[in-house]
């Protein structure tokens, strides 16, 4: 809901030459599911957005708005914390992912609800990708906090308001809870450098870190997505210049750990050949160094071996994986797949035999 077309400034804003528009993907799918998300709202109705018995003769906004703190200078983004966070504030240009809901003067319910759609508010950091109290408000939280933030119209909707939700010139209070930080920012500031800053190391380094970071955040909803990145880590690590030993044992390390997320990512997507070819590197990589092969890497290999009906090799990488990790049940569950698999081949192949020679 919060969202604003592409390449809005604060000073067309405030000069109210911008358009707002609704997110297609917020969106309810159908009659249905909109009745559904108005009857959550009742659920998050707050009254005193109606005012109290005891303030009557003031508005609402203005009674809230004196316990609350500013943020910006003019006083057009306050802020009040209802639940303490933890950790530090969000790095410029991370990707944040929160909770909200958000509210008019005068009226209880929500006009928007992310609780309500049962799907979280995902945007970057001060990227321009909402309207600018939104980006003052969260820039301020800490993870898993719980905050009230008043929000002015030159820093909300302006005087076009919103679709006929929000009111023209008005002043919306938004609830918010800061539920994930994922800093991909470091992605987006390399994607700017110039093409001589791309090759140093550092700015390589901290792309790739990146990368990583937005790629694990992908791996729950789209593995090909995250591999993608993987590899463009890969990319980068193999290609970058180093200028001592410093430099090549971090690039090492990360390469490694990078690797190992590309044979998971491989065998997850039941590309066995190409999760062997990751294991295989790893397992170069580490040859005479002291890098260390990682139960996860063997556990990996040997499902990727096991697809290709390699038994016996799958059985040697099982059983180096248990050896780090006696304990873990995914292992031992591997082992039986693996018996199960191999006595179904044998069947087969005997099947077949038997078939072969009585055509004989």
């Amino acid at each position: 809901m919060p969202r604003i077309t592409e390449g809005i400034s604060l000073a067309q804003l405030i000069e109210g030459g911008a358009e707002f528009e609704i997110n297609p993907n917020d969106n309810p799918d159908s009659e249905e599911d909109e009745t559904e998300v108005r009857e959550a709202m009742l659920s998050f109705t707050n009254m005193s957005c109606l005012g109290s018995d005891e303030n009557y003769d003031e508005e609402p906004f203005r009674v809230i708005g004196k316990d609350m703190i500013d943020l910006t200078p003019d006083g057009g983004v306050k802020k009040r914390i209802l639940r303490p966070g933890y950790g530090t504030t969000p790095p410029n240009l991370s990707l944040v992912k929160i909770d909200y809901n958000a509210y008019i003067e005068y009226e209880a319910q929500p006009f928007d609800s992310t609780y309500s759609r049962k799907k979280k508010q995902e945007f970057v950091l001060n990227n321009g990708e909402v309207i600018p109290g939104l980006d003052e408000a969260v820039k301020s939280m800490k993870l898993t906090e719980k905050s009230q933030f008043l929000i002015s119209p030159q820093y909300a909707y302006g005087p076009l308001g919103c679709l006929g939700r929000v009111p023209q010139n008005a002043t919306v209070l938004f609830e918010i809870e800061l539920q994930e930080v994922v800093n991909s920012g470091a992605t987006i500031s390399y994607e700017k450098l110039e093409e001589s800053e791309k090759n140093s190391f550092k700015e390589v380094y901290a792309y790739c870190l990146s990368l990583c970071e937005r790629a694990k955040d992908k791996f729950r909803k789209n593995v090909k997505e995250s591999l993608k990145d993987y590899n463009t880590a890969v990319s980068k690590l193999e290609l970058v210049q180093m200028k001592d030993y410093s430099e090549q044992e971090k690039q090492q390390e990360l390469l490694l750990r990078v690797l190992g997320n590309v044979l998971v990512c491989n065998t997850v997507l039941g590309n066995p050949k190409k999760g062997c070819c990751a294991a295989n590197r790893i397992y170069q990589m580490c040859k005479g160094t002291t890098l260390k092969i990682s139960a996860k890497t063997y556990f990996s290999h040997a499902k990727c071996l096991r697809m290709l009906g390699e038994f016996v090799q799958a059985r040697a990488k099982l059983e180096q994986a248990r050896k780090l990790e006696p304990q873990n049940p995914e292992i031992a569950n591997e082992f039986i797949t693996l018996r199960r698999e191999e006595e179904k081949f044998k069947k087969e192949e005997k099947i077949f035999s038997k078939r072969s020679f009585n055509q004989i």
